[in-house]
């Protein structure tokens, strides 16, 4: 379609939309509506997770050959001692949580030594009325429920969070499937 075309175009899909009660959004409500749901992007996918570290493996087929399947048997590249896809919830008076912020023990010192992970996503939503963040954790999957603590060096933020599942809205996609 050429250029000329498109503010045209824009109009005419917002109308619509708004006829069915919907309407134009930011790239920021979808980014919203994306960690509410626990889906991930480049943010998770960063080239060192592998599907075991997303809770994906059920996805690799074990009938046939595909793209990582070699590499996703290799030793180390799954176990406890790899960082996890989470969630994440502020557990303290502070409701801050930081993109890139490092995780701890809870009572451990915010050294690299006692790094466990990182915080690869964060929004308000003002569907659950609070802030959400997804992360890698070590052995993430079976911590959910421990508080750790989140440590942002650069912006001197600190603060302690709950490790919960991924999916904090409709997890099991009722509203999807209507």
């Amino acid at each position: 379609m050429p250029a000329r075309f498109g503010g045209a175009l824009f109009e005419w899909l917002v109308k619509n939309a708004e006829q069915m009660n919907g309407g134009a959004y930011g790239l920021e409500s979808l980014n919203v509506l994306r960690i509410e749901k626990g889906f991930l992007t480049h943010a998770e996918i960063n080239g060192r997770a592998t599907a075991f570290d997303l809770g994906l493996a059920g996805m690799v087929s074990a009938k046939k050959d595909c793209i990582g399947k070699i590499a996703s048997t290799r030793a180390g590249l799954s176990g406890p001692m790899r960082e996890q896809l989470v969630g994440l919830k502020p557990a303290a008076a502070a409701k801050i949580i930081t993109a890139g912020a490092h995780l701890f023990a809870a009572d451990a010192d915010a050294v690299s030594d006692n790094d466990q992970g990182f915080v690869s996503s964060v929004c308000f939503s003002p569907t659950l009325k609070q802030t959400l963040a997804l992360a890698l954790l070590r052995n993430g999957r079976a911590r959910h429920g421990e508080v750790i603590r989140m440590v942002d060096h650069m912006r001197q933020v600190e603060t302690l969070c709950e490790v919960c599942d991924p999916v904090f809205f409709d997890p099991q996609g009722g509203r999807a499937r209507g």
